[in-house]
Formats: structure tokens, C-alpha cells, sequence
């Protein structure tokens, strides 16, 4: 080995060039999960409206992901905020001017993030318009297995916890 052939030098400073670049293309093996990050497009869009069973499904299908992915409060809050659309994402940038306007701290954790969520688009009265549907809910035309799903989503949507 020549130390001071600069070919020597220059297929070294190549070899090693090659060997970094392809460290960083390389994917993870198969099977193995990359936590920590998520592509943007596994995550569902929200686009506002004054649905808010639509919301609140938004709202569990991302958390699912951000749990899976264990990500910290603040890439959740990022990736949330990317995947606000229309309605909501006006509301968003009006939040984010009248929170500047007001010299107060950026909003920065998914939890800050859906308690403002919550507050636009889960009206104060749902945990109660919900557990009404539930005590008036009649089998009537259902099978059972409709009845069971039925109960279950509005037992989920007013966060009712059944009792022995």
C-alpha cells in the first residue's frame, strides 16, 4: 500500500463515499418496523364539517398509527397538523394567527393539539346526546349483530364504560 498515491487516496475516499451513501438508501429489512417516523400518506385526512362522529374516527384511526410508530407528542402533533385539509385546515391557520397575535406558545404536542380539536369539532353536549341514542336504542328491525356493533360504537363515542 502507497499512502501517497493519489490513486490509492482517491479510490479510498470513493470506496468509503459508497459505502456511506448506501448505508443511507438502505431500507429496513423485512420485518423489521421503522419507529419513529411514518410516511405521511398511511396517515387519514380530516377536513373539518360539523360531523363529529367523523372526527372522533379520525381521531382513533391516527392515534392508532402514532401508537404503532411510537412517536413523541410532537411529530404526532406535526403529523396531524399535515393531515388537516379544508374546513379544518382554515381552522388551523386561524388558530395558529390568533395564537401569535396573542404572543402565546406555538402549539407543539398532539395532546395540546386535540383538546383544540375536540373543542371545534365535539360539541359540549355529545358525551350526552350519545348516552341518550344509547338508553333509547331499540333493536327494532337490527339483527343482533348489527344491534351489538351499534351499541358498541355510541358506548365508544360517549366514552361510557359498561358496568357489571
Amino acid at each position: 500500500m502507497d499512502w501517497e498515491d493519489p490513486n490509492f487516496l482517491r479510490n479510498l475516499g470513493e470506496a468509503l463515499r459508497n459505502i456511506t451513501e448506501g448505508a443511507n438508501r438502505r431500507p429496513p429489512g423485512r420485518g423489521q418496523r421503522c419507529v419513529g417516523e411514518c410516511k405521511v400518506a398511511e396517515l387519514p385526512q380530516f377536513f373539518g364539517g360539523m360531523d363529529t362522529e367523523r372526527y372522533l374516527d379520525w381521531e382513533r384511526k391516527i392515534e392508532r398509527v402514532f401508537e404503532f410508530r411510537e412517536l413523541d407528542e410532537e411529530k404526532c402533533c406535526k403529523y396531524a397538523i399535515l393531515k388537516l385539509s379544508g374546513g379544518a385546515s382554515l381552522w388551523f391557520e386561524g388558530l395558529k394567527a390568533k395564537i401569535a397575535r396573542e404572543g402565546k406558545d406555538r402549539i407543539s404536542s398532539w395532546e395540546s393539539l386535540k383538546r383544540k380539536l375536540q373543542k371545534r369539532y365535539v360539541p359540549l353536549n355529545h358525551r350526552l346526546t350519545t348516552y341518550k341514542k344509547i338508553v333509547d336504542l331499540r333493536q327494532g328491525k337490527m339483527t343482533l349483530g348489527e344491534y351489538i356493533d351499534e351499541f358498541e360504537k355510541l358506548a365508544l363515542m360517549g366514552d361510557i364504560e359498561e358496568t357489571e
